[in-house]
């Protein structure tokens, strides 16, 4: 008996050891030059693969929104150095997945301050979604260094914000960022997206999802099944919500500023966090990187 516990202990032990590892320190992509900092240990390493250092961090850039399609991967981010702004110019990156090398920027409109999601919208095309307004992005093949360009913008009004976002198979998600529980995740067709509308508001929406409190990213997976992070300057989690009730159905912890989250189509997920970017150097955790995450050795 006495064996048998002091078994279990260790395995629980190892299991913890293995969930908090530290990732190497090599991603692909280009380093920044502002600190040298090695990367932290992070919650759920050994579930993590490849790692690419965020685009734009030397020039301030915070990660925000990110998306993958095509075999690319899109960042959103905005201007800032300082932990008071929140925010600046917002830019978009498109980033080779298997490489790390940055082939193509977009610059965002001037009512863009903060890029806070980024969603798959009808094939060729992205929105970008900032806190009162979203952009439709009309994208160009190829890695010739251009992305696309800007189609549409929608003014948001009501209680619908664009804090995040996230794309399903006929609409586009739009969530709220709230300390308080309650905040809401919105369903609007992209059939009324299509049809040259100016605003939107909660009116104009078709499904909504009660969502935790300090939401900063959401996606859907190929089963329909809807994840959510939830981050600040000390936590992360990975969270998969029910997307009826909004009750949370698996918890998993994750770096610290973790942000937005894409599925491959063959599963696997992609994340980002803003821990170690200029606006958030001084946080404990260092890891201004995208990470590649299977899902199924989450612990």
């Amino acid at each position: 008996m006495r064996r048998t516990a002091l078994s279990a202990g260790v395995a629980a032990l190892a299991t913890m050891l293995v969930a908090v590892s530290p990732v190497a320190a090599d991603p692909l992509g280009q380093r920044p030059t502002y600190t040298d900092r090695p990367l932290s240990q992070v919650p759920n390493a050994a579930a993590m693969g490849v790692r690419i250092w965020s685009p734009g961090l030397d020039d301030g850039f915070v990660p925000q929104g990110l998306t993958f399609t095509d075999g690319a991967i899109y960042v959103s981010t905005y201007r800032s150095e300082d932990p008071g702004q929140g925010r600046g110019p917002c830019r978009l990156y498109r980033v080779n997945a298997g490489s790390g090398a940055i082939t193509g920027m977009l610059d965002l409109p001037q009512q863009c301050g903060h890029a806070g999601g980024l969603a798959r919208g009808p094939a060729g095309r992205l929105w970008v979604a900032d806190t009162r307004a979203i952009f439709e992005i009309g994208l160009e093949p190829g890695d010739s260094g251009a992305i696309g360009r800007v189609l549409a913008s929608v003014r948001l009004t009501g209680d619908i914000k664009g804090s995040f976002a996230a794309g399903a198979a006929d609409a586009l998600w739009l969530g709220t960022y709230s300390k308080e529980p309650g905040a809401r995740l919105y369903k609007v067709p992209f059939e009324k997206l299509a049809s040259g509308i100016a605003t939107l508001s909660e009116q104009d929406a078709t499904g909504m999802v009660i969502l935790p409190s300090e939401a900063q990213g959401a996606a859907f997976d190929s089963a329909g099944r809807l994840w959510v992070t939830r981050s600040g300057s000390a936590f992360g989690e990975l969270l998969r919500v029910d997307a009826e009730t909004g009750a949370v159905q698996q918890r998993f912890a994750m770096p610290a500023g973790i942000e937005d989250i894409s599925f491959e189509p063959g599963g696997r997920l992609w994340a980002i966090s803003e821990a170690g970017s200029k606006r958030w150097l001084a946080w404990t955790t260092f890891f201004p990187v995208l990470f590649q995450l299977e899902v199924t050795q989450l612990r």
